[in-house]
């Protein structure tokens, strides 16, 4: 499973030589010319994110593709509205139109099981090549990171082996063991092993929660020596984890 690691421009030039590639938070490269320069430069595969998960609503269609050009991104990731499945299909056809499928990678959004799943099915009608699923789907920020793990499992589980799936963060190490046997699970974005690291944290210890954004919480601290060496302790104990 190939990795992406979000942190603040100021940890960039350090941090993202550890990453396999670009996870690029469309919001950030509208609010910091040195985060976009970092980016733009970049020669690795690059996805641009609509940064749902750190602002509560999506980028619109047209500054992620203002984003989406100014970094020349490889793939965009569809808008999204957590829970809302109408909602992240109505924009996923626009974005489809804008983008073209071979570039849109669309998100897994519902309020349910059985609304998720059915938003699923529509998603594949649309022949993606890769798939998102958020790291609470079907949850609250606020459950147990366990059990939210376990229910990301099981919509992944229905996913057809022919199309690929990135996992948008994770709140429990175990759960990457039930992707051992799911080589269609290809990649992961997550700031967790830096956020823990700046904190004096080991990401072996378990999450409380995931109620608030680790790009925005990450951004409040400052890097000393200490806390570098436990990012990437924490970045190759995490890689020991990945299928």
């Amino acid at each position: 499973m190939k990795l992406a690691l979000e942190c603040p421009t100021g940890l960039l030039e350090m941090v993202q030589p550890f990453a396999d590639f670009d996870w690029i938070l469309g919001s950030e490269v509208l609010k910091d010319e040195g985060y976009a320069k970092f980016y733009s430069e970049s020669s690795k595969i690059k996805y641009v994110d609509n940064s749902v998960n750190e602002e509560g609503e999506p980028l619109p269609l047209d500054k992620l593709k203002e984003v989406f050009q100014q970094v020349a991104g490889t793939y965009v990731v569809s808008p999204d509205w957590i829970g809302d499945s109408k909602q992240t299909l109505d924009a996923l056809g626009g974005c489809i139109k804008e983008f073209g499928i071979e570039k849109v990678v669309p998100v897994l959004q519902g309020s349910d099981f059985e609304d998720t799943l059915s938003c699923l099915f529509s998603i594949l009608a649309l022949s993606p090549r890769q798939i998102a699923i958020p790291y609470d789907i079907c949850s609250l920020k606020t459950e147990n990171p366990e059990i939210m793990s376990l229910r990301r499992a099981l919509i992944v589980s229905h996913i057809p082996a022919d199309i690929y799936v990135h996992l948008l963060g994770f709140t429990s190490l175990e759960e990457f063991l039930w992707y051992q046997r799911r080589p269609n699970v290809t990649g992961i974005d997550t700031g967790i092993p830096i956020l823990l690291g700046l904190t004096g944290l080991d990401i072996l210890d378990p999450l409380e929660d995931k109620s608030k954004p680790t790009f925005n919480e990450m951004s409040k601290m400052e890097l000393n020596q200490t806390a570098w060496t436990a990012i990437i302790r924490n970045i190759a104990l995490l890689r020991r984890y990945l299928p």
